[in-house]
C-alpha cells in the first residue's frame, strides 16, 4: 500500500527522488513533502474546483412609450 501513495516529486533542494508525501483535505488539498535526504519541506496547495454560478441576466425595463397627440 505504500508503494502506491509514492509520488513522483523531487526535492526541490537536493534533487532526492525518495520524497515522503502526505495529503491533507482543508478547503481543497494540501500536499506535505519532505525529503529524508536533506530534512527540506514544503506544501503544495491544490485549490478545490469553485461551482461558477451562471451569470443572471435581467432584461431593463422600459417605460411604456407615450404617444405624442
Amino acid at each position: 500500500m505504500q508503494a502506491a501513495l509514492r509520488t513522483l516529486v523531487r526535492c526541490l533542494v537536493c534533487g532526492f527522488t525518495e520524497v515522503r508525501s502526505d495529503a491533507v483535505i482543508d478547503r481543497g488539498v494540501v500536499l506535505l513533502h519532505e525529503c529524508p535526504r536533506c530534512d527540506h519541506r514544503w506544501t503544495q496547495r491544490e485549490a478545490p474546483e469553485i461551482p461558477r454560478r451562471e451569470a443572471r441576466v435581467r432584461s431593463a425595463r422600459r417605460a411604456p412609450e407615450r404617444s405624442a397627440a
